[in-house]
């Protein structure tokens, strides 16, 4: 009986293994399918969150560009098809001569503590007069008083120019003017790029016809470096089109200054590269060539 109620027993528990195993091995199944189930829902989760940043990034890339425009600027595209050929043969020299010739091994000393500049550049494709940049700044007097009084000047500029003015203050302290180091007294924009030949483009086309009784740049201008600048009243600034549309806004009109920076080396490519922007200028008064009146031959009534 022994012996019989342990085979009993050993085959119970047999049993009862067996059936655990049958139970068991279906919930293994369904945890390693819930397993895999969960990675791939986590793995969706981070591809749509990819593709979320993705159209995140693509609509702040796309808001952060404020002006789309879908070719070049007027002015560059005349720059590049019409006004750099014409500057690459009038500027063109057969045989180049330095202006300049300094000797070797002999130190130079020139008055008023002046530099010598470097020797111009042979005409080439590569070295064709271009422009770079303009500066636009202004100084307002109204500053002194009170640095409230800035605000039209640097709103003004902005307007006229589609840029943020940077600030200008005082390095020195000056008594008899009442300026303290460290007061703000103007603002000025660099511009380069589209930006720039849209301001020029607006300048030339709009404001320097409109202005009354401006016989255009002197013909020496220039700083023999290659700069060109050029100074408005306070009565041009209302002639460009932004401050003309809302002219009450501006309490204060501001004169301001326009500098334009070239790669040329001397004035005369300066000036030739500018009057290609249709930039006037100002001739020298010639005294028309003397024309010599014929003298009528009347016949004298002579005797017979």
């Amino acid at each position: 009986m022994s012996f019989m109620s342990r085979s009993a027993r050993l085959m119970q528990a047999h049993t009862t293994m067996a059936k655990s195993l049958v139970s068991a091995a279906p919930a293994r199944a369904l945890s390693s399918s819930t397993v895999v189930c969960n990675n791939k829902a986590s793995q969706q989760k981070k591809s749509k969150k990819e593709e979320a940043a993705v159209d995140d990034s693509t609509l702040t890339t796309i808001s952060q560009q404020k002006e789309y425009t879908t070719g070049l600027a007027r002015l560059r595209e005349h720059y590049h098809s019409t006004v750099q050929d014409d500057l690459m043969v009038l500027t063109y020299q057969h045989k180049f001569h330095p202006k300049t010739k300094i000797p070797e091994g002999v130190r130079v000393e020139l008055r008023g503590h002046k530099h010598l500049r470097p020797n111009p550049k042979a005409s080439s494709p590569r070295h064709v007069p271009e422009l770079v940049k303009i500066d636009v700044h202004c100084m307002m007097k109204e500053a002194l008083t009170s640095k409230f009084n800035l605000l039209s000047g640097f709103m003004a500029i902005q307007s006229i120019t589609g840029a943020m003015p940077e600030i200008i203050f005082a390095k020195k302290g000056v008594h008899p003017w009442k300026l303290r180091s460290g007061n703000p007294i103007g603002c000025k924009v660099t511009l380069r790029g589209d930006k720039m030949y849209q301001f020029l483009d607006k300048l030339v086309e709009i404001v320097l016809p409109r202005m009354k009784e401006w016989p255009g740049l002197p013909e020496g201008a220039g700083d023999e470096t290659g700069n060109v600048g050029m100074g408005f009243p306070p009565s041009a600034l209302s002639l460009f089109p932004e401050i003309e549309a809302n002219f009450d806004m501006y309490p204060r009109m501001t004169g301001f200054d326009v500098t334009f920076t070239t790669t040329a080396s001397s004035n005369l490519d300066a000036r030739l590269l500018m009057s290609g922007f249709n930039l006037p200028f100002q001739q020298k008064n010639r005294s028309p060539p003397a024309v010599k009146k014929a003298e009528d031959a009347t016949p004298e009534a002579g005797s017979a």
